[in-house]
């Protein structure tokens, strides 16, 4: 595949991805706010923060170290670490399924959440077969058959949409417990749905998969803490709101935070499809081609967030109210605070993908860990001070913080220039205007 085609192509069916799975989980949760009340949406908010964390951590630990392994390594080669990376998925997965189990009363205590340790009790049960979902969706970024892994993954979210919509417009009744349940049941599909996508790519051998387990594990062990740290930071406001005010505060943070979710389609698409070629350049030692990668990447993302943050800017309250209603409007000023985070984002994520992409990720890990602390105190001091806008400002502190730092690791070992990223950026708007003109043009004839 040439160069303009891979982009093309990878870009398409990422950025399609990501959209459809927001849209999907974005008005699913526009009719969820409408269905439970505040209080009750705060506990699923919760969980479904447990869940998003346990999936990155695990993704971390597996996605980059098997995917580095596997560029331009022989058709046996890549049955071994394939096998490798499953033993190791399948034994994290059990470390998980007993601290959750374990742990899910004492969550529900200290977050003031009832009805939250059923719920991760249920989510438990499903977790092994999410072993095999997992090695699957890894499997085909290492392919670059981004194609399979957008069926895959609206296979999982679209079947969860539709029993939404269905107990939004019917009489039945729709239980927290019932939804978890449901969202089991997405989950086998989705699997599924991977399994039968990756039936070529998918090869296991036995050879040499305590070589493979080792690099992938020592590898992996940097980005998943790295990821799980990371999420623990970003999912702060909700974990610290919970504890020191209320579910209710937790329901307000995620109402903006769903809002802000947008900011994450095109910053984790352009992310995803450029660690592969950002990681097969480093191994050729063209840091030149890495260093102009990441300027390119860098500029994709900023054009595409900097008009985002101007709209939250002037149009928080209206946002707020057309997704959520009248009881979420505390919402907004919130809203308007982490928005900061669209022009700081690009920043932070993609220089911690390429630090992962040229074999740095230990440097990452160690930044992202730093964020977790010093975002936990700052968010927690600003909360007592500010309720729940104190959460918004920690958060946003922290993860600037975070931003500068690994900007100039990363300046020590690819060259690159700040301005010309901001350049590409601004650079970019009339071809993404024609785009848009040829478009519409094409529509009307």
């Amino acid at each position: 595949m040439s160069e303009s085609k891979y982009w093309l192509s990878s870009g398409f069916f990422t950025m399609m991805h990501r959209g459809v799975d927001f849209f999907l989980g974005f008005v699913g949760f526009m009719l969820l706010v409408r269905i439970f009340d505040p209080d009750a949406f705060g506990v699923w908010v919760l969980l479904i923060t447990i869940v998003a964390i346990v999936d990155m951590a695990r993704n971390g630990f597996l996605q980059n170290g098997m995917i580095k392994f596997m560029v331009n390594r022989s058709k046996g080669e890549k049955a071994s670490v394939q096998a490798a990376a499953l033993l190791l998925n399948l034994l994290l997965t059990l470390i998980l399924m007993a601290l959750l189990y374990g742990l899910s009363p004492l969550l529900e205590r200290w977050l003031n959440a009832p009805g939250l340790s059923e719920l991760i009790r249920i989510y438990v049960y499903v977790l092994p077969v999410l072993v095999i979902h997992t090695h699957n969706l890894v499997l085909m970024q290492s392919y670059y058959d981004f194609k399979a892994y957008f069926w895959a993954g609206i296979s999982k979210s679209l079947p969860l949409f539709l029993v939404i919509l269905y107990h939004y417009f019917s009489a039945a009744t729709l239980t927290l417990s019932s939804l978890a349940w449901y969202q089991n049941a997405c989950f086998i599909l989705a699997t599924l749905m991977s399994a039968y996508q990756v039936r070529h790519h998918f090869a296991i051998t036995l050879n040499q998969i305590p070589l493979w387990s080792k690099r992938i594990f020592h590898f992996g062990k940097f980005v998943f803490g790295t990821n799980l740290v990371s999420m623990f930071t970003n999912s702060l406001d909700k974990f610290l709101l919970g504890a020191l005010l209320s579910p209710i505060q937790v329901a307000m943070a995620n109402t903006a935070g769903r809002v802000m979710n947008m900011v994450e389609i095109p910053v984790n698409s352009i992310a995803s499809i450029a660690y592969p070629k950002a990681s097969a350049s480093f191994e050729k030692k063209d840091l030149e081609g890495v260093g102009r990668m990441y300027e390119k990447t860098l500029g994709m993302m900023l054009s595409l967030t900097i008009p985002f943050f101007v709209a939250i800017l002037l149009f928080a309250e209206w946002i707020i109210f057309f997704i959520a209603g009248e009881a979420y409007m505390d919402a907004a000023p919130f809203l308007r605070i982490v928005a900061l985070l669209a022009l700081i984002k690009p920043f932070d994520r993609q220089s911690g993908v390429f630090l992962d992409a040229i074999g740095k990720p230990g440097i990452n890990m160690v930044m992202v860990i730093g964020t977790f602390i010093y975002g936990a105190i700052l968010s927690w001091v600003f909360i007592l001070q500010f309720g729940l806008l104190g959460a918004a400002m920690g958060l946003v502190m922290a993860v600037f913080i975070t931003a500068v730092v690994k900007q100039l690791f990363l300046a020590r070992y690819i060259p690159f220039h700040f301005l010309k990223a901001v350049s590409q950026a601004w650079h970019n708007y009339p071809m993404l205007t024609k785009m848009a003109l040829d478009k519409l043009h094409a529509m009307r004839g």
